[in-house]
């Protein structure tokens, strides 16, 4: 994106929790002019507590529930660290994230959530499913509901906490397992549910609410002890403090949470129980720029349980006191609200409302807490349109594609090639992946450069893919890449914001180069209107292990390694339809080396092998089809896609290069050629895999070696004689 006006602050947000997100989304709506965004966020689904009752119960699916990060990072025009905060440095002005350099910021705000606290059960970080962070809880619950619908799986449940999230679960459990457990064919007259707190049953709530809250677990037939603590819990029982044992094969815990532990650990100001001390402004006490919000903070001047409802009440007073605190003005001090409104499912569709006095119950309290729960969700769902469009863009659709989906496209680039040659009246040399420069010797020297506008915002990861990808022309080549400079094209920014995107553009590199052994030695650098990074990477190939595109034979199997559909993906992730899960997975893949691959299959003794890059699957295998004056078939099935791709092509999205790219569609043909197809097969790559040639009667051997160095390479077809002229080159089956 092209800032309207350059980045004079830096806003880092710790936490997706309920406060950040609706922070996110006011800032993508009313973007604060001067001012970027990063969020820092352990998990990318972010779950809404108010729903996950009703999930585990059955009424929702996982994607009902859960707030898109990815998508409203992309919306809020924030750069998204998929990474764990653990620690803060005041004095520099950093955050900490796990297994990356620190990321520096001029304001700061932690929604950071809280974590279970277990030491006063005996065994409970061993065998308990605990709910909070609310995060982990959803694949440990998918697991344990796995379990229990097999014959020999659990059937005696104990829930430990007696206040609202205890209630809800036990009820939702209940409501699953007797729903689910029929229809596997088991049996539901072994099923028991008990509730174990070591207070009263929903002691915050009024007597007449508590009332209807204990006649729906006797209701239910769910066993309520109360005024009885659980200090031990093992895979058959949980003991309480008074001797007690309960039999047991499930245990979850919802109590005993407490503040992150990192938190203690910084010079950050916190309460006698470790969260971040706030001020009625949300300002940590004793640094105007930090705030602290969510469960993970305690409002000195207005103490209130860690509940959602508060979080939710955060999101516009906080979103307010940054903007101000960004344009140098005093923040504004905030009052919750003394009363609020509690709704409770009770494991089908039927729920408890409760406001101070207020109590009602019934099956319209559901529909009412539905009706609420998705308006909420629905503000994250259904965002309208971007107001970060890039100049001359007027909407989602329009926005250019970066990575190699913002290359020239084959025929552009063909032209120009051409006619540089013509000039030069010499015959048109071989276009390979580098440059191959012979100095004598058994060894020849490979030269290659790349460079792309950022297709993915954050500069420490798109350091590193980049890289990648520059490396993988040596890769190809069979050769060992030894040293690279980098080209760096920063986004316009005051001084301090510019050197801390150059670090962590620099930093992700050099992390690639690193695990390469190739020596970043210098570079250059810029300013421009967006992020964008190359790198020239030179290297050496013993001259008779050197690889080209020519050199596929007949019957050789069509081998790749990584992976297809890339720009689909990113290009959907610009038009905010992209999932969150279907993007990690993809970053991922992307930042996996071309290292090991090559190694193995250039000691196998193949002839020819290229990366694929921003042609496409079938644009670079027509490079090395024509090099070989051979034909190929492809088996669209067998050719491996991201997550998520296959959807996206669905909705019609595609990569902003395809349409150049189709200018090779003519020699590509078969009754697999279809528009999704060839929009799979032509849809440019970054950090693509390789594609090479092998003996069909090696391809099983080879496969199962490349799985064991952790390569999930695939056979994607085969080559064949050369097509009669006229006739395309590719077929597609």
């Amino acid at each position: 994106m092209t800032p309207s006006v350059p980045i004079r602050k830096r806003i880092v947000l710790i936490g997706g929790g309920h406060t950040h997100v609706l922070v996110l989304r006011a800032f993508g709506m009313r973007p604060e002019p001067g001012v970027g965004l990063t969020i820092v966020a352990k998990e990318l689904d972010a779950p809404y507590s108010g729903m996950l009752p009703g999930w585990v119960a059955g009424h929702y699916s996982r994607d009902d529930c859960t707030i898109d990060i990815v998508r409203l990072a992309r919306f809020a025009d924030a750069r998204l660290i998929h990474g764990e905060a653990i620690g803060v440095d005041r004095s520099a002005r950093q955050v900490q994230v796990r297994g990356r350099p620190p990321v520096g910021y001029d304001l700061l705000s932690i929604d950071a959530g809280i974590t279970p606290l277990l030491d006063g059960i005996a065994g409970a970080g061993d065998v308990a499913l605990t709910v909070k962070p609310v995060s982990t809880f959803g694949p440990r619950w998918t697991e344990l509901l796995a379990r229990a619908l097999t014959p020999e799986g659990p059937r005696r449940f104990v829930v430990i906490g007696t206040g609202a999230a205890g209630f809800e679960l036990v009820l939702a459990i209940r409501h699953r397992l007797l729903a689910e457990l029929p229809k596997a064919g088991l049996d539901t007259s072994r099923c028991t549910f008990t509730l174990i707190g070591s207070g009263r049953l929903l002691a915050t709530l009024n007597a007449r609410a508590r009332r209807h809250g204990r006649d729906a677990l006797v209701a239910a037939g769910i066993d309520l002890i109360e005024d009885d603590a659980a200090v031990a819990i093992s895979t058959t029982s949980v003991t309480l403090a008074s001797g007690r044992v309960v039999a047991c094969d499930a245990a979850l815990v919802t109590t005993k949470a407490g503040a992150p532990p990192w938190l203690r650990q910084t010079d950050l100001t916190c309460d006698a129980h470790g969260f971040v001390a706030a001020r009625a402004t949300l300002q940590m006490r004793g640094d105007d720029d930090v705030f602290g919000v969510g469960d993970c903070a305690s409002v000195i001047e207005h103490p209130r349980e860690k509940a959602g409802v508060f979080a939710v009440r955060q999101g516009p007073p906080l979103e307010r006191n940054l903007r101000l605190r960004a344009r140098g003005e005093a923040a504004v001090p905030f009052r919750p609200q003394r009363q609020w409104l509690t709704l409770l499912s009770l494991g089908g569709k039927s729920a408890i409302a409760a406001r101070g006095p207020f109590t009602a119950s019934g099956d319209w309290v559901w529909r009412w807490k539905d009706v609420i729960d998705r308006r909420f969700m629905d503000t994250f769902a259904k965002l309208p349109a971007m107001a970060h469009l890039p100049q001359g863009a007027e909407t989602d659709a329009d926005m250019r594609c970066g990575g190699c989906a913002a290359k020239l496209g084959p025929a552009v680039l063909q032209g120009a090639l051409d006619r540089l040659d013509a000039g030069a009246q010499r015959a048109p040399q071989p276009r390979d992946d580098a440059a191959i420069i012979d100095e004598g010797g058994d060894t020849l020297r490979l030269e290659t450069v790349d460079f792309f506008r950022a297709f993915w915002p954050e500069p420490y990861l798109f350091g590193a893919i980049a890289a990648e990808h520059a490396l993988s022309d040596i890769y190809a080549m069979g050769g060992v890449p030894q040293r690279a400079l980098a080209i760096a094209v920063l986004p316009y920014a005051g001084a301090r914001q510019s050197a801390d995107d150059l670090f962590q553009l620099m930093a992700g590199a050099r992390a690639t180069f690193d695990r390469a052994g190739v020596a970043l030695v210098g570079g250059h650098s810029s300013e421009g209107a967006e992020l964008g990074a190359g790198f020239f990477v030179s290297g050496g190939v013993a001259r008779d292990r050197l690889l080209r595109k020519g050199g596929l034979a007949v019957g050789d199997a069509l081998m790749l390694t990584k992976p297809l559909g890339t720009g689909i993906l990113f290009a959907g992730w610009m038009r905010r339809l992209a999932r969150a899960r279907d993007i990690t997975v993809a970053l991922d893949g992307m930042r996996k080396s071309n290292g090991v691959a090559a190694r193995i299959l250039s000691a196998q003794g193949v002839t020819a092998m290229t990366d694929v890059t921003g042609f496409g699957l079938a644009g670079h295998l027509l490079e090395m089809l024509e090099a070989s004056g051979v034909g190929a078939v492809i088996t669209l099935d067998q050719c491996r896609r991201y997550s998520g791709v296959d959807d996206l092509i669905g909705q019609g999205v595609r990569s902003t290069l395809l349409s150049e790219n189709m200018a090779l569609a003519d020699r590509v043909g078969g009754k697999g050629a279809t528009d999704a197809a060839l929009a799979l097969l032509l849809d440019p790559q970054t950090s693509g895999g390789l594609l090479t040639g092998i003996e069909a009667g090696q391809a099983e051997r080879i496969v199962a070696e490349l799985a064991t160095a952790g390569v999930e390479a695939t056979i994607v077809g085969r080559v064949v004689a050369a097509p009669a002229e006229h006739f395309p080159r590719i077929m597609i089956e």
